[in-house]
């Protein structure tokens, strides 16, 4: 989860970043729940702000990251 976190904050290393897209690139579970991530911050900047293309606070996201966690570990 926080890898994830960080690849889409755009905190990692170059190196660390590659490494997560080679990992993206073979495992279909992780790109799907990328892609859930980045829909579900999309959509929380959209609810929460005036400007649509303006990304959530960092307390939405990471109340929306625990959130999606709870859910995707239930679901193992």
């Amino acid at each position: 989860m926080e890898l994830v976190t960080d690849y889409l904050g755009g905190a990692l290393s170059p190196g660390e970043r590659a490494r997560f897209e080679e990992h993206l690139a073979t495992c279909p579970p992780c790109t799907a729940y990328l892609a859930q991530m980045r829909t579900t911050l999309e959509l929380a900047a959209e609810l929460g702000s005036s400007a649509p293309d303006a990304p959530p606070s960092d307390e939405v996201a990471a109340h929306l990251g625990d959130i999606f966690q709870r859910w995707h570990e239930r679901r193992r």
